[in-house]
Parts: structure tokens; C-alpha cells; sequence
């Protein structure tokens, strides 16, 4: 009498229909969740230490080493940037505004502050409603988000703005510090880049901007280099792509700074290109080996050092056929690039892309569709050499695919709340 044993790659945990001999229940069936296969033995997969919960989506938490050795972990939300101390406290380090100083918060209620010494609130870079207040005596740095922040309802004037309700601070004159807090476009997130020992971030919305390491953003540019949704140090340049040019969007124009200097665009080494060969748009930019990857939705357009100082980089060579719908998806590792493409998963080979997603692009490209596919982000858990993407599926619900790139295997999670992460951060 003859038996049939189904025999299925059970180190992938995903499509398990016919469970085979001594496969434990646990992955018996689509889907497995929150374990992978090690060695045919089941291992959890490890968390991270919550450090603080900073009461917004976190959407990027970055581990900065500076040249000098110094560590900080940086929180980027949809409205702000936090700093993680070594103490265990967190601080504000968003984009600040201080010029000048306040005379008095007054009218009854505590709520309007007035300003002298030219504060110039009205300005294009001033505050705006929704910032937030607070007087630098009532201020301790370094500490737990400050309670006595309170929000603007209004800018009134070059000298007066209205606070949402009466300020909470003691001090009532003198330096002040106002927040002026960021705004990512609905279902984008922010792209960031470490470019000469700066962390530098823009999420499309506002001004690129950069961190030293200690103190607040800056802006890069306020001028040339404005709104960019996507960023990456190239050449010893800071490169931008997708950015407002005199109140207009230009979503196939890329845009590089001065040899060394990111607050320099109009320099005779400074340039931009408009990559128009093909009518897909810029969705994100990565480095393989000596060369720039422009990804487009459809496309790729490959960069390349030209040795000229005033035409430093070059666009010689447009790949038509496999690009990048999913803007987020791009993750640098492994010293290429790994990405979601509209039928596959890839990762680049050179210049080339490879597919990866044999054993899982048709569960996902059955469950995912393409709008959401479109918002999709990943991160890399080189710890693990993992690549992780987040997606919700066609019923919303919340899904990680893992990919390790060391075993070329896959592995897949569920989970019950919104998802955030950031390099080798937290989920």
C-alpha cells in the first residue's frame, strides 16, 4: 500500500496547505505569525527595548554616530524630532525660531505674547500656526518633553501671536524658543541621509533640513533646494530629487549641492537635471558601488561621477521596464539596494535588477493592492541581515515580509496595531 507525503519548503512558514510529517502546528497553515525557522527548530523573533512612547507616529528612528564617536538615537514623527539622551530622557531638536525677544504674555487670559527687538514673526520662515511656544527660563534641555510647550493659534503680527490657551510656564519676558513643528504629506513618509557628518532630512513638505549633533535642524536651503521628497549623499554632494522650484512641483528633476557643502546650490560645482526620457516620476534615489540609482515608478535612470567639476555627475544610461512604485520600499544593505517592483521583489545586482520574490510575490501581490502598495516601507535589521517590509493588505490588515538576505529565505508577521520603524530602531 502506497502512502503520499506532501513535501513543502517549510523554512518559508507561508504557504503550508499540506502540512507535512513532524511539522509542528504552529505553522500548519497561512498564516504563520510572529516566529521564523531556524535550523528546523522555531525561534521569536526578538523586539526592542521601548525607550518612551513620544504620543505620535514614529515614523523613522535613527542611530546617529558622529566621526567624533558620539551616539544619538533620533525619532522622526509626522510633526517633530526628538533626541534620545543617554540618560533616558528625551528633547525636542525640531527646527527652531528664537529671534528676538518677549516683552510680556498678557491680556487676561495669558494667551497673547508680545515680542520686541524685531522678532519678525511674520516672516516666510517665521512661526506659524500650529508651532509651538515656550519661554527659554521655563525650558530645561536635555529633559522630558517640556509640559509648559503650548501650541499657536495664530500669528498676528511682526510682534504679537496668540497661543490655542493661556501659557503654563512662570516666566513671562525675556528669550523665548518656538518649535516649528513639520507636516509629512498624507501616506508619505520622510527620507534621510547622513551627508559629512550632518544628519540631513526632508519629507516633500518642508525645507531639507540638517543636524550637527547637537542643537536643532537647520535648513539646508530655503531658496533653491525646497520641498524635496527624497535625499542621498552622492559624490561628496547632497543629492535632492522631487522638489517645488518657484511654487511648481518637479517630480523628475534631481538636484545636487557644492563639493562638500550642502547649504551651497548656486555654485559653479552645483547642478540639477531634469530626467525626462521616460514620463514616469522620480520615486527614490540609491547608491550601489560607484553609481546613483534614480528609481521612477517604471524606470531606472543610472548616474554616474564624471570627473568635471562643473558637470560632476552624468545620466548616460536609462533601463526601462522594472522601476519602483513604492517610494519607501527602497532599502540600502548588503551594500546594494533591495525594493518592491510592481510584480516582484529585487534587489540590485550592479546595475541590474535581480528578482527575489519567487516563493512569496504571488501571496503578496494576490493580498496587496496596488494602492497600497504604493505606501509600503521597509527598513534593514542588519543584525539579523533581514530586510522588513510593512504594508496593509486589501482587508487592512497590518503585514510585515522578511527577507533574509543571508539564507534567501522569507518569513512573514501580523500585526494588531499601526506599524512604525525606523533603521535599526523599533517596530
Amino acid at each position: 500500500m502506497y502512502r503520499k507525503y506532501v513535501i513543502r519548503p517549510l523554512e518559508h512558514a507561508l504557504e503550508v496547505d499540506a502540512p507535512g510529517l513532524h511539522q509542528s502546528l504552529g505553522y500548519a497553515a497561512w498564516p504563520s505569525q510572529n516566529f521564523k525557522i531556524l535550523q528546523r527548530s522555531l525561534q521569536k523573533r526578538y523586539g526592542y527595548k521601548e525607550f518612551r512612547d513620544v504620543k505620535e507616529e514614529v515614523q523613522a528612528i535613527i542611530y546617529f554616530t558622529s566621526l567624533a564617536g558620539a551616539n544619538s538615537t533620533i525619532y522622526l514623527t509626522s510633526a517633530n524630532a526628538c533626541k534620545y539622551e543617554s540618560s533616558g530622557t528625551f528633547s525636542y531638536i525640531t527646527k527652531k525660531y528664537s529671534t528676538g525677544t518677549v516683552s510680556g504674555i498678557g491680556n487676561g487670559n495669558n494667551d497673547v505674547v508680545t515680542g520686541t527687538g524685531t522678532p519678525d514673526w511674520d516672516s516666510t520662515d517665521g512661526p506659524a500656526a500650529g508651532d509651538f511656544f515656550i519661554m527659554d527660563d521655563d525650558l530645561t534641555s536635555a529633559s522630558e518633553i517640556d509640559e509648559h510647550w503650548q501650541e499657536i493659534e495664530s500669528v498676528d503680527s511682526d510682534t504679537q501671536i496668540t497661543l490655542v490657551d493661556s501659557y503654563r510656564g512662570a516666566t513671562s519676558s525675556g528669550d523665548y524658543t518656538i518649535r516649528q513643528v513639520y507636516t509629512v504629506p498624507t501616506n508619505e513618509r520622510w527620507s534621510w541621509c547622513i551627508f559629512n557628518d550632518k544628519l540631513v532630512i526632508t519629507n516633500g513638505n518642508s525645507y531639507p533640513q540638517y543636524w550637527t549633533g547637537s542643537g536643532n535642524f537647520t535648513n539646508c536651503d530655503t531658496t533653491n533646494a525646497t520641498k524635496a521628497r527624497y535625499c542621498i549623499e552622492y559624490a561628496d554632494r547632497l543629492v535632492l530629487a522631487d522638489m517645488y522650484v518657484s511654487g511648481t512641483r518637479k517630480p523628475q528633476r534631481i538636484m545636487w549641492s557644492k563639493n562638500g557643502d550642502l547649504t551651497d546650490w548656486t555654485d559653479s560645482t552645483a547642478g540639477s537635471s531634469d530626467l525626462e526620457d521616460t514620463e514616469d516620476i522620480i520615486t527614490g534615489l540609491g547608491k550601489v558601488g560607484a553609481d546613483l540609482i534614480v528609481y521612477k515608478s517604471d524606470s531606472m535612470v543610472i548616474g554616474n561621477r564624471t570627473g568635471t567639476s562643473t558637470a560632476p555627475i552624468s545620466f548616460p544610461r536609462y533601463q526601462r521596464g522594472i522601476g519602483c512604485p513604492a517610494p519607501y520600499s527602497i532599502v540600502s544593505a548588503a551594500g546594494t539596494n533591495f525594493f518592491i517592483g510592481r510584480d516582484d521583489f529585487y534587489v540590485m545586482v550592479g546595475t541590474q535588477p535581480y528578482p527575489i520574490g519567487e516563493k512569496i510575490r504571488f501571496k503578496f501581490f494576490d493580498i496587496v493592492n496596488p494602492t497600497e502598495l504604493t505606501r509600503a516601507f521597509g527598513y534593514a535589521n542588519t543584525l539579523q541581515n533581514e530586510i522588513r517590509w510593512f504594508v496593509n493588505d486589501e482587508d487592512n490588515i497590518r503585514r510585515c515580509f522578511v527577507y533574509d538576505y543571508k539564507r534567501k529565505e522569507w518569513g512573514h508577521y501580523i500585526y494588531a496595531s499601526d506599524m512604525s520603524c525606523g533603521e535599526r530602531g523599533v517596530v
